[in-house]
């Protein structure tokens, strides 16, 4: 935990941890068989520790439900702070170390929902909640914490956790099942184009090949023989790996982006345009799976720069709440970081269980979740039924 902590899961090396551990290499071989074993294991402890320290937090609170939620959170909260280097592993670190890593602390998440999913029985305005709200909430939750981790602004959690339970409490049970629509309109079709020069060619078998492979797996002769380059030309466009995935990731960004935002602003009014540019949104990545692999699920695992023009790219697509905040003053303001965690954490989920194609299918819950602090459950529900028909009649 303190070496992952220190230099990130892919720096680590065995030496580090059997020197800090103070024990041989073949104590360790006996106990692990590499790296990345070891690391699981880690985090087994980790989830083995906060799952019943959450339940028991939630359990014994005294109060309505509510109160005893808030307080789970509270402990949640605390637990990071004291905790800052089980914290980073546990919710930063483990991405890097592949999908059995991710599938431990995911169990620490399904316990977290069933703590909710139990909890909203008992409210009369949020009882037989669907459960991919709750996964939806306390995902966002959770990229929220990631993101102030990494930062290393942990500090603002206990102040802030009030204000992210105030804005799930926003989220009433729909009058009405969200659909999930299968077929995408023409016009959301993402237009497919071949490279035009090395360049793009180079760009394109890095989103290809880190899509398919990840980043740490994919090197740089593997990017040369798939773009049909030398090694000298690919240098001479790029002075690394790096630099060319970062390319990469902020070309499929602006694309994405300006998908999202032509269909958006052919919309009649905000509410609307936010739930037909999340259709857009979602459909761009579900006919791009590869561009959709790439920034949902592979930049996770990569370094700080990666992360960091992630963060960078989906901050953009803010601008899409900004008028619902002049329109609804009262709105709580964490909400916009909120809602971009939850729709984060949908596109993640979905690429996660390898479902690329039925992206689309995950729009009107996105556009329920974007609206609903805004406008109230039963008009978000509303709307967001109807957005995928709405394409149509706000496209020009």
């Amino acid at each position: 935990m303190a070496v992952v902590a220190e230099r990130g899961y892919e720096a680590t090396r065995v030496e580090d941890i059997v020197v800090v551990a103070g024990v041989s290499r073949n104590t360790f071989y006996r106990h692990f068989s590499n790296k990345r074993e070891c690391f699981v294991a880690t985090l087994e402890g980790i989830a083995g520790f906060a799952i019943p320290t959450v339940s028991k937090a939630f359990e014994e609170a005294p109060g309505p439900w509510d109160r005893r939620l808030a307080a789970m959170l509270d402990v949640f909260a605390a637990g990071v702070v004291a905790q800052p280097a089980t914290a980073r592993v546990g919710w930063v670190e483990v991405y890097a170390g592949g999908p059995e890593a991710v599938a431990v602390i995911d169990r620490l998440d399904r316990s977290v929902e069933d703590i909710v999913c139990r909890a909203l029985e008992d409210s009369p305005e949020r009882a037989g909640m669907p459960r991919e709200i709750v996964r939806a909430v306390a995902g966002g939750v959770r990229k929220i914490v990631h993101m102030h981790v990494r930062e290393e602004r942990i500090d603002e959690l206990p102040e802030l956790m009030p204000e992210l339970f105030s804005w799930m409490q926003s989220y009433h049970t729909p009058p009405e099942r969200l659909s999930r629509p299968r077929r995408i309109p023409p016009e959301l079709v993402a237009p497919r184009s071949d490279p035009r020069d090395v360049r793009e060619r180079i760009l394109a078998a890095v989103v290809e090949l880190v899509a398919e492979k990840g980043y740490a797996e994919t090197p740089i002769t593997e990017i040369a023989a798939h773009a049909a380059v030398s090694l000298t030309t690919f240098y001479a466009n790029f002075e690394g790996k790096e630099e060319a995935f970062l390319a990469a990731l902020a070309d499929a960004q602006r694309r994405l982006f300006k998908a999202t935002v032509t269909h958006a602003s052919r919309a009649p009014d905000w509410a609307t345009a936010v739930s037909t540019g999340l259709c857009a949104f979602f459909a761009f990545l579900a006919t791009d799976p590869m561009t959709a692999r790439l920034g949902g699920v592979r930049a996770w695992a990569t370094n700080d720069a990666g992360l960091d023009l992630r963060a960078q790219g989906l901050s953009r697509f803010s601008v899409l709440l900004d008028e619902g905040f002049r329109q609804f003053p009262e709105t709580n303001p964490v909400a916009a970081e909120a809602i971009g965690a939850t729709l984060d954490v949908l596109l993640y989920r979905s690429l996660e269980q390898e479902e690329t194609e039925r992206l689309y299918e995950v729009a009107p819950l996105a556009a329920f979740m974007a609206l609903a602090p805004f406008l109230g459950t039963e008009h978000a529900c509303e709307l967001a039924n109807a957005a995928p028909a709405a394409i149509g009649q706000t496209t020009l």
